[in-house]
């Protein structure tokens, strides 16, 4: 499947009367040679599925089905129907691709896969759905592995190391779950439309957390409360939760939360949990 260029992608979305639209995040991969090294950074595989989020103008879609059994591209604008019935006409990957027009977030990811198969999640994703994704992708157990593009920013706060300014709430939530590596920094001149940020693809491998399966949403939850106010010492969340400041707690109070790595906020979460039996 070729990757249509602006040019022609433009007149394409003109044949069919479609106008791209900002409320989804509509900005489509056009530079072939970015997808060319995109692709080189993908896992590959006869029993690899992939679960694409934003199907868009599928330049991603067909890269995909190249290199794996096949594609589940979710696209929520219904209006796209008629742009990829135009592209996958006379395309032998067509068969290899499987085109959904809801919302992936609604979807259950773990139903697409079969016994012997590996999920892996892909997409150019809707910047403003970016948080949501990660959180579902988190909970999602049955997907081992993710390739995402993010708005730079976000990416760097999501692989940001603790003690530095961007680690957050979202960074400890996600690196207890996966070990996640900067792949590819791509310019808003690779889109079309240009978008005004600029864009990171990260690379998700899923690791042991350590926690039980009861104890995931309540350490979500208590990660998320410790950087409600996170220039404040942790003191201030220890007298919201009933902690005494006193014994094993009289250190760790004095700390900020960014300073924690993800095996600490899990051992001061096992920790308060014992004190306080939330």
């Amino acid at each position: 499947m070729n990757t249509l260029a602006s040019t022609a992608l433009r007149d394409l979305l003109k044949r069919t009367g479609v106008v791209l639209s900002k409320r989804y995040g509509q900005n489509f991969l056009v530079d072939g040679s970015v997808l060319a090294a995109m692709a080189s950074l993908f896992p590959s595989g006869e029993t690899v599925v992939f679960i694409e989020i934003g199907a868009g103008a599928l330049a991603l879609t067909g890269i995909l089905a190249e290199r794996g059994k096949r594609v589940v591209a979710y696209e929520i604008d219904e209006r796209l129907r008629k742009v990829h019935e135009a592209l996958v006409v006379d395309d032998p990957l067509r068969t290899h691709i499987e085109l959904r027009y809801e919302d992936a977030l609604e979807a259950d990811w773990c139903a697409l896969g079969h016994e012997g198969e590996t999920l892996v999640l892909m997409g150019n994703l809707p910047y403003l759905r970016s948080s949501e994704i990660v959180l579902k992708l988190i909970r999602t157990d049955c997907i081992g592995q993710a390739c995402l593009l993010f708005q730079r920013e976000f990416a760097t706060r999501l692989a940001a190391p603790s003690g530095n300014g961007d680690y957050s709430s979202l960074s400890v939530v996600a690196q207890t779950f996966f070990d996640i590596r900067r792949l590819l920094e791509l310019s808003p001149d690779v889109f079309f439309p240009r978008p005004e940020v600029s864009s990171t693809l990260l690379g998700f491998v899923r690791r042991q957390s350590g926690l039980e399966d009861a104890e995931v949403a309540p350490f979500m939850r208590f990660v998320q409360q410790s950087f409600l106010h996170r220039r404040k010492k942790l003191a201030d969340l220890f007298r919201r939760l009933g902690v005494p400041l006193t014994g094993e707690f009289a250190g760790t109070s004095q700390l900020r939360p960014e300073v924690l790595t993800p095996s600490e906020f899990i051992d001061l979460f096992r920790a308060v949990s014992r004190v306080t039996g939330r």
